[in-house]
């Protein structure tokens, strides 16, 4: 049987959606801060996880999510646990899939879509092959290759972190005009750097401007955003749900963490 393991899903309380978090990621991201990255949690099957993010949704909501966003670590590891997944989840209006882009090739992305998903929201490290090599412990050729096919398929919402000194307002900019080149309609997030194992610091807001500028140029569709955020504008409601696979729940916010 196939199987990820999940350390907890996440109910927002804006509306009724559920983030579904599988640990571990095939990156290595050097500023990476979440703790998922490592494999943490409960090893689960798909009908197990589906059970609890109905049983989590119902008591919740008292209804089933409208929007599932299946996120990570790295979503993408388990080809046929995705799969399947997506398949089980088709109560809900909205699948949306969180990755980095690296296994996404055009038969994936096409089984994908066939099992119900909607949309994808790709977070691309760095556009310069060598940077993204040095950050994350891969070329990017591949993402860049995907990121063209995914446009073609599916809705696409591709993100970057700004890091100050190595992901910045040059770099940002190179992203933006490869994304331009495929549809300058394309929505595209810049998201700020939270400090991790000592590389860099937070980006202030002068910075942030500046690489929206950069990105504009190219872009019709830009925003500044923050990795875990949907709406495009800040909610009023800045907490959220953490329930655990024995069903615990926990309301948590940023100053929890």
């Amino acid at each position: 049987m196939d199987y990820r393991h999940v350390p907890f899903i996440t109910l927002s309380e804006i509306k009724p959606r559920v983030w579904i978090t599988l640990s571990g990621c095939n990156f290595k991201c050097k500023g990476c801060f979440s703790p998922v990255k490592d494999i943490v949690g409960k090893k689960m099957g798909v009908n197990e996880l589906v059970s609890l993010v109905k049983k989590a949704s119902l008591e919740y909501y008292q209804k089933l999510p409208g929007e599932i966003i299946i996120t990570g670590g790295e979503s993408t590891l388990n080809r046929n646990y995705l799969t399947c997944l997506l398949s089980k989840l088709n109560f809900s209006a909205d699948l949306i899939l969180e990755t980095n882009g690296y296994f996404l090739d055009e038969e994936f992305v096409d089984e994908l879509i066939k099992t119900g998903l909607n949309e994808v929201m790709l977070d691309l490290k760095a556009y310069d092959e060598e940077l993204h090599e040095w950050y994350t412990g891969f070329s990017n050729q591949t993402i860049l290759e995907n990121v063209r096919t995914i446009h073609k398929k599916i809705n696409l919402i591709v993100k970057t972190v700004y890091i100050p000194g190595i992901i910045d307002e040059v770099e940002i900019e190179n992203i933006a005009r490869f994304v331009s080149d495929i549809d300058p309609e394309i929505e595209y997030r810049i998201n700020d750097f939270k400090p991790s194992k000592g590389l860099s610091r937070d980006p202030n807001d002068l910075e942030m401007e500046n690489a929206y500028s950069a990105a504009k140029k190219h872009l019709e569709n830009v925003i500044i955003s923050r990795s875990c955020r949907r709406e495009k504008t800040t909610p009023k409601k800045k907490s959220w749900i953490t329930v655990f696979p024995d069903g615990t729940m926990k309301r948590r916010s940023l100053k929890s963490l």
